[in-house]
């Protein structure tokens, strides 16, 4: 419902086009049956998805933790091999 009256309010309608439309909301399983290798479907520059490939790496704690601790060492391997220099 506040997806839909946010929309509303700023002046978006929904579309029953298969290619005319700017957001595409939908649940995991549908955008990963939709938007898969098999399907050719492709998203243009002005589309967008409110779920995206492994999502679930950012949104869920532990493993957003485990990524931010993976992408600090790499930061620290670069800098320590900008320091021997």
């Amino acid at each position: 419902y506040v997806i839909t009256v946010s929309c509303e309010s700023r002046g978006w309608a929904k579309t029953t086009s298969d290619d005319e439309w700017n957001i595409f909301w939908a649940n995991t399983q549908s955008v990963r049956h939709l938007f898969n290798p098999d399907t050719g479907k492709r998203l243009r520059e002005d589309q967008i998805l409110n779920h995206f490939p492994n999502h679930y790496e950012l949104t869920r704690k532990d493993l957003m933790v485990k990524n931010l601790k993976r992408y600090r060492r790499e930061k620290e391997r670069e800098l320590q091999f900008l320091l021997k220099d």
